[in-house]
């Protein structure tokens, strides 16, 4: 009964991890990438331009925004969106934020965009802003 009850619990955490990874394992094989770019550095209190730019290879439909994040005490939250310029038959897209800064404790912004469409939320590398 003991031996029993360890694989019951171990395949209920296996299904629970896959329940999570499912979605982010998705929208990896549709392709879809985000590349966030930006400045390195900026002056307290500077707005910045951060550049996000979607490669989408199967055109997905998805989302008519884009959003970004910023890490603040470790959970990510909503800072902007904005709306997709698409080229290349709506294969490409590229959005503009601009947006202030602010230091964490160690003196960091650190924001990623996510973008969601039909095949999960694809989410971008992290840009690190250093503030003087």
């Amino acid at each position: 009964m003991r031996r029993f009850r360890s694989v019951a619990l171990l395949v209920a955490v296996a299904a629970l991890v896959m329940a999570v990874l499912a979605p982010a394992a998705v929208a990896q094989s549709a392709g879809v990438k985000i590349r966030l770019t930006g400045p390195s550095s900026a002056k307290q209190g500077a707005t910045i331009k951060v550049k996000a730019v979607i490669s989408n290879p199967e055109r997905a439909d998805g989302s008519d925004r884009i959003i970004l994040l910023k890490n603040v005490n470790g959970h990510l939250k909503r800072q902007a969106s904005a709306a997709p310029t698409w080229t290349n038959g709506g294969r490409k897209g590229v959005a503009y934020f601009w947006v202030v800064p602010t230091p964490s404790a160690m003196g960091i912004a650190k924001y990623r965009a996510a973008w969601t469409h039909p095949e999960g939320t694809t989410r971008s590398n992290v840009l690190r802003v250093e503030i003087d």
